[in-house]
């Protein structure tokens, strides 16, 4: 049975989290791989070139050594590894898993709010604040979305949980209790 990337990516950024980790590179590691995703998202026809059959191994792996040019050794491993091994489609995912690893390293939530209307900025931060109490985290990073179809309220979107609090949910139950009786 083949592995697909979304088996493996994960096997990968853990490997390369603890390796960072235990080099005291994990910082570093967090701005390369940020960097790198950059570079793949604006350059969309990177990826199905070093995937591409039609590609001579030598040019592919010229890609790669541009790739790895002036990276710590352990984002250069990372980037030879994945294309020796072809799993270098796999290389959003790994960046992925690894940004996600890494947030919840230094107690990171990444959360999207859905508000009908503009939150100001101090109800961003009281928000945010109350966020960071309810899963216990250090630091907050939101993004909102504005959605009048809500009504009103808020919808908190994390990673593992969905806290849905607008009036449309509101009203939908109350439609669902009545129409029950």
């Amino acid at each position: 049975m083949a592995l697909t990337n979304a088996v493996v990516a994960p096997r990968y950024a853990r490997a390369l989290f603890e390796a960072a980790q235990d080099t005291d590179q994990l910082d570093n590691v967090h701005t390369e791989l940020d960097a790198l995703r950059e570079i793949l998202t604006q350059n969309a026809g990177l990826l199905p070139t070093l995937t591409a059959v039609t590609v001579s191994q030598e040019n592919k792996q010229a890609l790669v050594d541009t790739l790895k040019q002036g990276a710590s050794s352990l984002v250069a491993n990372l980037v030879q590894v994945s294309f020796e091994y072809g799993r270098i489609a796999a290389l959003p995912a790994i960046i992925a898993d690894f940004e996600q690893r890494y947030a919840d390293s230094i107690g990171q939530l990444d959360a999207t709010i859905t508000t009908a209307v503009e939150l100001n900025a101090t109800q961003q931060q009281a928000l945010s604040q109350a966020i960071a109490a309810r899963f216990g985290a250090k630091q907050v990073q939101l993004t909102t979305t504005i959605d009048p179809s809500v009504l009103g309220g808020v919808m908190v979107q994390t990673r593992t949980a969905v806290i849905d609090g607008t009036v449309r949910t509101r009203l939908a139950k109350l439609r669902a209790q009545l129409l029950a009786k």
